[in-house]
């Protein structure tokens, strides 16, 4: 199957925005942020914490039988 006009000038299109997004994050604005621990952080912490809590305690009771 050959390329028709539209195909080509949709890959055309879809290369000038790829090559316009890379020219943008290249030379875009470099602004260093400070970045805070945010709550999700904390609570994923927590998560990981109980779920070792979890596996020590099944361990145990595995143990016990």
């Amino acid at each position: 199957m050959e390329p028709t006009t539209v195909t080509t000038i949709v890959l055309v299109i879809f290369g000038v925005v790829v090559l316009a997004l890379s020219i943008y994050n290249l030379f875009g604005d470099w602004q260093p942020q400070v970045r805070q621990v945010s709550r999700e952080d904390s609570v994923e912490a927590e998560y990981q914490a109980a779920v070792r809590e979890l596996r020590k305690a099944i361990r145990q009771y595995e143990r016990g039988h």
